[in-house]
């Protein structure tokens, strides 16, 4: 799905956006992706290593004589591929058919641009659009193409950053032949910032031993919730977005006190990274309190939608008859136990840094809930946390929701946090770049979302990293996009940096 609109400038850079935008990379499954990076460097020339994890460095050389040690630039090839559920454009983010418009942002509704084909963003309207972070990876790929490089290059693409960074955690930098000593993310999604440190993260799934019972003469219905904005489970989870799995569990929760609903399937989320904006369960119950739960249902959702009027699209839930293919359900009881595992995980922010005013410390997110007939109720929660201590403060609270419910618990191992570096040199380069080329000061901060930046230091002690990067909105949601001019500035920005570190 090739864009109608003119290609912006830098032509270099989005030619290869373009380009990558129609190549297959859902993570876990980005091998498609690698291919491209590989044809790239093999038809320019350049050597490239793989490792055991489908990773690649491509060694690009300086055009000029240098002694000093190559600057790593890195991004991810993978995307989180969501698609707009009955779309009919065949749209379809992880086989690479993402639509692309060009607009101008609406104030009103910043998922949907005001159509403009010279407007300043980008966007796909039905699926994800894979800014993030394939934005980074074209700009790597723009860098390695300019006739006069003063520095060699070592581009790292790593694989799987979205559902695990095993990527990053299996990177081998020897059979990579990586031997830089700074490293420049580009998975900052803000041009005026400058990331230090990042949290780091787990994931720890509950399973929940469900009693199945036949229903009789119940009647089923099919509860969905859906309207609500969404969003990315670290960067926006300050914004104090609605969870709808979260949500869906308060309203089954306040039916559940005047009918004795079962559920028989639930399921909500699809990313561990997302912060979920549906959730279904289909319920059994007698057809005759049908009246009263839709009465309950739509009083709850109106009181969430004062509550959540300026965090949140409109909330929107429909009851609708079902017939299922098995009619058995969860016991009341086990219904009962399940809605209140949901309502006792904490959800969202757990506690802020007090040394860094606006800082998460630690947050949950309740991902994903998958309920289906004759199994277990599954939970994925994602949790973060600047420090061990705070990952392990909020896994500890799941344990006890698990315990108390008899629940198994899985904890993943995860991946360290990145620890700010505040006294490094290409810290200080980058500050001084950004300062001359724009006449003012960059936010140089730390985030409350996973980057590979901490498992790659781990990976090669004593490297030295940043981040940078374009703006980019709305990333992990149908609707992500990404503003031209931010883009320029980006690859302009990062262009001069490269230079001033061949000099410095």
């Amino acid at each position: 799905m090739k864009p109608t609109f003119s290609t912006p400038e830098p032509k270099v850079v989005w030619t290869h956006f373009f380009d990558l935008v129609a190549t297959p990379r859902p993570s876990k499954n980005e091998g498609l992706a690698v291919d491209f990076v590989e044809a790239w460097a093999n038809k320019l020339g350049y050597r490239s290593c793989r490792d055991k994890a489908n990773n690649i460095v491509v060694h690009v050389p300086a055009t000029t004589k240098s002694s000093k040690a190559p600057i790593i630039l890195q991004s991810h090839v993978d995307i989180v591929s969501v698609t707009k559920e009955g779309n009919t454009v065949g749209a379809d983010a992880s086989a690479g058919k993402i639509p692309l418009e060009r607009g101008d942002f609406n104030p009103s509704n910043e998922k949907v641009l005001i159509s403009n084909p010279n407007g300043d963003w980008i966007n796909s309207p039905y699926t994800t659009l894979g800014a993030d972070n394939g934005m980074g990876v074209a700009m790597m790929m723009a860098a390695a193409e300019r006739t006069h490089r003063p520095i060699a290059l070592e581009l790292l693409f790593t694989t799987d950053e979205e559902q695990g960074m095993t990527g990053a955690i299996g990177m081998e930098p020897d059979k990579l032949g990586l031997s830089g000593k700074y490293l420049v993310n580009i998975d900052t999604e803000d041009d005026d910032e400058i990331t230090i440190g990042a949290a780091g993260g787990r994931d720890v799934d509950l399973s929940f031993p469900t009693v199945w019972e036949a229903t009789g003469d119940l009647a089923f219905y099919a509860i969905r919730l859906d309207g609500l904005k969404g969003g990315h489970s670290g960067v926006e989870i300050n914004q104090g977005r609605a969870n709808a799995n979260r949500l869906l569990a308060r309203i089954l929760q306040k039916v559940s006190g005047s009918t004795s609903i079962r559920i028989a399937e639930w399921k909500g989320g699809s990313r561990r990274n997302a912060i979920p904006d549906k959730s279904t369960a289909i319920v059994a119950m007698p057809k005759s309190e049908l009246s009263s739960v839709q009465d309950a249902c739509a009083s709850m959702v109106a009181e969430l939608n004062k509550l959540y009027a300026n965090r949140d699209n409109s909330l929107h839930l429909e009851v609708a008859e079902n017939q299922p293919t098995e009619r058995h359900a969860l016991s009341v009881s086990s219904s009962d136990t399940f809605i209140q595992i949901l309502q006792a995980i904490p959800t969202g922010i757990c506690e802020m840094t007090p040394e860094i005013p606006g800082l998460v410390e630690a947050s949950c997110n309740m991902a994903i809930i998958e309920l289906l007939p004759g199994n277990v109720g599954k939970v994925t929660c994602s949790v973060r946390g600047t420090t061990p201590e705070a990952l392990n403060d909020v896994t500890a609270s799941i344990l006890g929701v698990a315990r108390m419910t008899k629940s198994e618990v899985k904890i993943a191992d995860g991946y360290p946090g990145w620890k700010p570096h505040l006294d490094s040199p290409l810290l200080k380069a980058a500050i001084d770049t950004y300062t001359s080329m724009f006449g003012e000061s960059p936010k140089v901060h730390a985030i409350h979302a996973g980057l590979e930046c901490g498992l790659l230091i781990e990976r090669m002690p004593g490297l030295h990293a940043i981040s940078i990067g374009p703006t980019i909105k709305g990333n992990h949601a149908v609707g992500e996009r990404v503003s031209i001019s931010s883009v320029s500035k980006s690859y302009d920005y990062l262009i001069k940096m490269l230079d001033a570190l061949s000099e410095s």
